[in-house]
């Protein structure tokens, strides 16, 4: 008899690298829908999600800068006239610098062969990493942190020590997804006090490990290997197959935490420098 995770594994050895980025462009949408909008606009031009965000745009990082081009391509054929249109909408929003990320999908050579034609530059910096694994039940971490899948009661009554625990980053979504049925939150604890957080989304049979983050004063006690595992043991628990979770190389803590507990980089996705 064939086991279940073996079963799982099957599953994930099938799927495409496209499959995997549409699943994400899901969790992404949410992300971007839920978040406080402040100054930022919002476009689906081509069935990608465009950001625009002109208080940003000063910064030459991809993950700071609000203004982004995802998941072009992923989920319905894209034409030159669509991606003609993205640059007009940048170009009268006076946007100087943006992003333009390219996930796989069936026409990403010729997407890239697009973006360089028209000037766009690779971005010089870290890379974006895309990690899977099959979603089985697994031994919690050993730590003297204690995690918890948390209410909205209890988030609120800690925000002062969340919004520490992800200084200097934005982590307004933490707060503004609590309401979403498809999110759970979780925080680790020493004694009483949360020193890690972190998100689980649920879309289908796909589980989302994001939005994790530990106070620089606690780190390397254990609590983003806490988290890992107590989400994947909830989304064994919800009937999920698969686990999926994205970060950046230059984060070696939080890749090196993904890879020894059984994440596979299975793209990276490439991203590209538009500057006037």
């Amino acid at each position: 008899m064939v086991t279940g995770c073996l079963l799982k594994a099957q599953l994930i050895d099938k799927m495409t690298t496209y499959e995997i980025a549409k699943r994400l462009k899901v969790f992404k949408r949410k992300e971007i829908q839920c978040s406080r909008p402040g100054n930022q606009r919002r476009h689906n031009i081509g069935n990608a999600i465009v950001t625009i965000d002109p208080s940003s745009a000063s910064s030459p990082y991809p993950s700071a800068n609000g203004n982004a081009v995802q998941f072009f391509g992923c989920g319905a054929e894209v034409s030159q006239t669509d991606f003609l249109k993205i640059l007009n909408t940048m170009e009268e929003s006076q946007i100087e610098r943006f992003f333009f990320w390219v996930s796989p999908n069936p026409q990403r050579d010729e997407i890239v062969t697009w973006l360089l034609d028209k000037g766009f530059k690779p971005f010089q910096g870290t890379q974006y990493p895309t990690l899977i694994r099959p979603v089985e039940e697994v031994a919690p971490h050993a730590t003297n942190l204690r995690v918890e899948r948390v209410p909205r009661l209890e988030i609120e009554n800690r925000a002062d020590a969340i919004r520490q625990i992800y200084n200097p980053w934005n982590c307004s979504f933490f707060f503004d997804s609590v309401n979403l049925s498809e999110f759970e939150h979780f925080l680790a604890y020493e004694n009483h006090a949360p020193v890690s957080a972190a998100i689980l989304g649920i879309h289908g049979n796909t589980a989302y490990l994001g939005w994790a983050a530990t106070s620089e004063e606690h780190r390397g006690k254990g609590g983003q290997n806490a988290l890992i595992k107590a989400r994947l043991n909830r989304a064994a628990e919800l009937g999920c197959q698969i686990a999926c979770s994205e970060t950046l190389t230059m984060l070696k803590t939080s890749l090196r935490n993904l890879e020894r507990n059984g994440f596979e980089i299975i793209y990276e996705k490439q991203v590209f420098v538009w500057e006037s």
